[in-house]
């Protein structure tokens, strides 16, 4: 089924109209998707094997997208199989304006969220493949 929840990409380049598409049924029925992801397929053209397991984590590569919310405010991000190291967050609502009740929780969230991101930092989408292991030589982990 497009979209369901573990749905297999063929592209990175599928993830903002998947995301879209899902987060429209989402917004309708907002129980229906509560765990969903999406994964890029092993057989992608754009898929490539991390660097195995690096401080007791399987993955290193970001080749999965989840939905985040801040507030009101909601995005997707690429993050690892293990949830950790995620990239930044593709916002699909625009942020709260200031004078909304909800925009004190959304800064709150916006900036727990903007933590979380290190390693991938600047990165909206998985970096190749070439990127991704130079980032990971840079903190010092080599296979």
């Amino acid at each position: 089924v497009y979209g369901g929840t573990g749905y297999e990409m063929q592209r990175i380049s599928d993830a903002p109209d998947l995301a879209m598409a899902v987060y429209s049924i989402k917004k309708q029925r907002p129980t229906l998707l509560e765990d969903w992801h999406a994964v890029l397929s092993d057989d992608s053209p754009d898929w490539y094997d991390g660097i195995g397991s690096y401080d007791g984590y399987e993955s290193t590569e970001p080749l999965c997208i989840r939905f985040v919310k801040a507030g009101s405010r909601v995005g997707y991000r690429w993050i690892t199989g293990c949830c950790i190291h995620p990239c930044e967050v593709i916002w699909l609502d625009p942020e709260p304006q200031r004078e909304s009740i909800d925009y004190e929780t959304y800064i709150e969230a916006f900036q727990e969220i903007h933590l979380q991101v290190n390693i991938y930092r600047g990165f909206h989408q998985p970096p190749t493949e070439e990127e991704h292991n130079l980032l990971w030589a840079s903190e010092g982990y080599v296979d």
